[in-house]
């Protein structure tokens, strides 16, 4: 059970901490431990990846780029190869 910081959090994710602290004040389940000791903010990583996830699922512009990649992808499929001599 991995625990990360708003610091950590953010880097796993490639956002900015305050994202990390609005998904927090939005709802993502976060508790507190004592690190050098100082008492911070910490999050399990398996709840930050399924917060994540589902940021980006509900994120139009991420599904419009899902769904450019899988058409191009079709498209590359579907074109004849040219034959070689």
């Amino acid at each position: 059970m991995t625990k990360l910081t708003y610091r950590e959090a953010a880097a796993r994710v490639k956002r900015s901490r305050r994202s990390i602290r609005r998904w927090h004040l939005n709802g993502m389940r976060m508790g507190w431990e004592v690190r050098e000791g100082q008492r911070v903010r910490v999050v399990e990583l398996s709840v930050l990846l399924a917060w994540w996830r589902q940021r980006l699922k509900n994120d139009p512009v991420h599904q419009q780029r899902l769904r450019a990649k899988r058409a191009a992808e079709t498209a590359g499929q579907d074109s004849p190869e040219p034959i070689s001599s």
